[in-house]
């Protein structure tokens, strides 16, 4: 997604909506600077309550590869808190 994708999408997506902004390992790929200035965008937005982040395992590791996450942004509504912050 391009920066004025993920933009457009939190400030306009409706109530529950959901998308997955990564699919991998943000740990290993934490030296992509612009992996990381997208990632920087849903957090902010999650610390804003506007959104809230969550992964799921979609592989599990081994011991020369880790686990595979789906990255996951859900839309909240307006006033809504995230499950995670209770």
């Amino acid at each position: 997604m391009k920066k004025e994708t993920i933009e457009k999408w939190i400030e306009n997506a409706p109530a529950h909506e959901s998308v997955i902004y990564y699919t991998g390992h943000l740990i290993e790929a934490r030296n992509d600077i612009n992996l990381t200035k997208k990632t920087d965008l849903f957090m902010l937005a999650a610390e804003e309550g506007k959104i809230e982040l969550y992964q799921k395992k979609i592989k599990a590791g081994t011991e020369k590869n880790s686990p595979i996450y789906d990255y996951i942004a859900r839309k909240l509504k307006t006033h809504e808190k995230s499950n995670h912050n209770k």
